[in-house]
């Protein structure tokens, strides 16, 4: 991906635009039953900025091929996906910012379509396009060290709320899929050599 120069707006704001590409790719593995999956995505995003307080906005389409292994033969599954997001929040500092706490809130809008497929059991297997919501609040601890090392402890709540998207086996109906509310925390610490390059752990 690549950032635009900072961009001075109106009443003390600033803004940096980005554009970036990107390869997806996972494994699953389950009782003699495997999928890869790869794909690509193309995004843009905005981020502004006033004082402390700053919002992010993001776009993406992508897709992807599951290739999947079971024991009736081998299926290739084609998925179509879009989506928006929108992350806020602000830097309240301590000690000359030496200690920050970061409160944030992040809500996003995807839509995943799965096209139709008949399997290599001849089962012809149809799905509605998924919308799924998600909404995280979170709360972040972050040092400033005098050596530029960034230490920091980050927790958000996640909820996943999506439609009853209608999953089809020839005629039979599938059983609808939920992900039940979970806390997500971690620890780390960063730091920017230079202008150009920030890493992580």
């Amino acid at each position: 991906g690549g950032d635009s120069d900072i961009v001075e707006l109106n009443k003390g704001w600033d803004a940096v635009f980005s554009g970036y590409a990107g390869y997806t790719g996972s494994h699953q593995h389950y009782d003699g039953n495997s999928i890869y999956q790869n794909g690509g995505q193309l995004g843009a995003t905005s981020v502004f900025y006033k004082n402390k307080f700053f919002t992010g906005l993001t776009a993406n389409v992508g897709s992807s091929v599951a290739s999947a292994s079971t024991m009736y033969g081998h299926d290739n599954i084609v998925l179509l996906t879009t989506g928006v997001a929108s992350k806020t929040g602000y830097n309240f500092g301590f000690k000359d910012d030496k200690f920050i706490i970061q409160p944030s809130w992040l809500m996003s809008y995807s839509f995943v379509n799965t096209f139709d497929y008949t399997n290599s059991a001849g089962v012809r297997v149809k799905s509605d396009p998924l919308h799924a919501i998600q909404l995280v609040p979170g709360l972040k601890f972050i040092g400033n060290t005098k050596n530029g090392w960034q230490p920091y402890l980050g927790v958000q709540m996640v909820w996943n709320i999506m439609d009853k998207a209608k999953f089809r086996a020839n005629d039979a109906a599938l059983e609808q899929i939920s992900i039940k509310p979970y806390v997500q925390y971690g620890i780390g610490v960063q730091k920017q050599a230079g202008a150009l390059l920030t890493g992580y752990a």
